[in-house]
C-alpha cells in the first residue's frame, strides 16, 4: 500500500471545517489539556479517517491504521507528514 499525501490533506480538511479546527474547538469546550487532549485528538483523527475512507470506498483496517496514525500525528503536531516549504 502506497501512502498518498493528498488523502491525508483531504482528511484533515474533512467537510471543509478541518479536523484540527474540530479538535481545537472540542478541547476548548471540554477544557481538556495534556493526556485528555491527546486522547481526544486520537479519537477525532481516527473517526474522521474512517468517515473519509468509507466515503471514498477505500476502507480497510490497514488503511484506517496507517492513515489514522498519520492524521493523528499531523493533527496533534507530534509529527509533520509534509515537508514545509520555505
Amino acid at each position: 500500500m502506497q501512502i498518498q499525501p493528498e488523502i491525508i490533506t483531504a482528511i484533515l480538511a474533512l467537510f471543509g471545517i478541518g479536523v484540527i479546527g474540530i479538535i481545537q474547538t472540542l478541547k476548548r469546550l471540554l477544557k481538556l489539556d495534556g493526556t485528555g487532549a491527546i486522547v481526544l485528538t486520537f479519537i477525532v483523527s481516527f473517526v474522521a479517517t474512517a468517515v473519509y475512507l468509507i466515503q471514498a470506498h477505500t476502507f480497510s483496517l490497514l488503511a484506517l491504521l496507517i492513515y489514522g496514525l498519520l492524521v493523528f500525528g499531523e493533527a496533534s503536531g507530534l509529527y509533520h507528514v509534509f515537508k514545509k516549504s520555505e
